[in-house]
């Protein structure tokens, strides 16, 4: 089970909307205090297998930190739909969208809970938005619904679900506990089981993984 009870850690979603508003403007700044880095974000897309002209669904699109290499994989003929429910993270991703001037980028502001978009799509990422969702299995749900056969859902983020070197790591673990943005202890592959094998890779002494689960034809 995977809820913000069973999870007393999680935020409403609410709470984590105002959250994100606060930090939007500064979320480039506060990044590498989580570690997040760029491998780690070419490693999540290129989980993905995606070609120039596919379609692919970023939920926790933020600031649009993911688009330079979605942009790079589906070509100027592909589209990215990127979802966030932070009016302040998409306002900075935006900005970013005008920049580059990437034309085939659209945003969508909505609880992915309650996830509506209107075609199906040949991948999504959920970009460290899994664990901090207070209840992230309707999203999934919904994800896959859409999501064409023979294409992928990988889920980026980070956590504390291995023993052994954490207990070596112990201080750190406890900053994660109580600064990271999501659920420490989330454990999304438990859940992508139910839609097809997962395979899971771990990197940055295992802080981080990247969960793939593969649509059956």
């Amino acid at each position: 089970m995977t809820s913000s009870e069973d999870h007393p850690t999680r935020r409403s979603q609410s709470a984590n909307t105002r959250r994100y508003d606060r930090i939007a403007r500064t979320y480039s700044v506060l990044e590498p205090l989580y570690l997040i880095f760029p491998p780690a974000r070419r490693r999540a897309v290129a989980a993905l297998g995606l070609k120039p002209g596919d379609t692919v669904l970023e939920i926790g699109a933020g600031t649009g930190r993911n688009f330079y290499y979605l942009v790079e994989a589906v070509g100027p003929t592909g589209n990215i739909i990127g979802v966030d429910a932070s009016p302040g993270m998409l306002a900075e991703a935006r900005k970013l969208i005008e920049r580059h001037g990437w034309s085939n980028v659209e945003l969508l502001q909505q609880d992915a809970t309650q996830l509506e978009v209107d075609r199906d799509v040949d991948g999504v990422l959920f970009s460290l938005s899994y664990s901090a969702m207070p209840e992230p299995r309707p999203a999934l749900a919904r994800a896959w619904a859409r999501l064409r056969p023979s294409s992928r859902v990988v889920i980026l983020d980070m956590g504390l679900t291995q023993g052994g070197l954490y207990r070596l790591l112990a201080p750190i673990a406890r900053l994660l506990v109580k600064y990271a943005p999501g659920d420490a202890y989330s454990d999304p592959w438990s859940e992508l089981a139910k839609y097809g094998q997962v395979e899971t890779t771990r990197f940055l002494l295992g802080f981080f993984y990247v969960s793939v689960v593969a649509k059956q034809t």
